[in-house]
């Protein structure tokens, strides 16, 4: 089993080359490759509320509701978005003409979701300048659409032996479907939540209110 975590780190290109080719194919790797790549946002996205309370940014209570929530969404939405990336490259390389099988699926996923959970370590700084955890999942999501095309232009289409005139269609085809999928398995639950247990930012709260416009004065007739 090899670990190209180092590698991502250094040179990326390389390591997501690494990580896509057929190097490791084990069940053992992808399983350990998934476990790793949440452990790195988990522990960032709870230093990152918890920094906030000590720091005055928000108050304890609602910043160890908003650390269990964003540790539970990013935990197990590496886990779960690991296969379903996988299903997902399959259909799309069919639909593309490409050759796919599960053995060559799931390393160009995990290619794509190491890297990707790697970059959730952005989840730390919001809280602790005071803004909400909305502003870093947003800078999650540019992220890890930008990771994700790059992953999948760059090697994934010679993986799945997509045909040239195919690889802009899947790459495309890909990339909406992965950042849907991002989007509703990790950061979906994680405001639903926030948002029901009272925890989400209150945006309407911090507008200044509109002062009332004065009235004309009563005719005098």
């Amino acid at each position: 089993m090899i670990f190209h975590g180092p590698r991502l780190l250094v040179s990326p290109r390389k390591g997501w080359a690494a990580l896509i080719s057929g190097q490791s194919r084990s069940s053992g790797w992808l399983v350990a490759a998934a476990v790793t790549a949440a452990v790195l946002p988990a522990a960032a996205v709870v230093v990152g509320h918890l920094g906030s309370a000590m720091l005055g940014q928000e108050d304890k209570a609602t910043a160890i509701l908003r650390a269990a929530i964003g540790f539970t969404s990013v935990a197990g939405g590496a886990l779960v978005m690991a296969p379903a990336l996988t299903l997902l490259l399959l259909a799309i390389a069919r639909w593309s003409r490409g050759v796919a099988t599960p053995r060559t699926a799931g390393p160009v996923a995990m290619g794509i979701i190491w890297p990707v959970w790697t970059a959730g370590v952005i989840l730390t700084a919001p809280p602790l300048l005071g803004l909400g955890p909305e502003v870093g999942e947003i800078l999650w999501v540019v992220l890890a659409v930008l990771i994700a095309y790059r992953a999948l232009h760059t090697t994934a289409p010679g993986e799945l032996a997509i045909r040239r005139r195919w690889s802009s269609h899947f790459v495309l085809r890909a990339t909406l479907l992965f950042t849907v999928l991002f989007v509703v398995i990790t950061l979906g639950p994680a405001m639903t939540v926030r948002a029901m247990l009272g925890a989400a930012t209150e945006i309407l709260a911090a507008l200044p209110e509109r002062a009332p416009l004065p009235l004309p004065p009563t005719p005098n007739w």
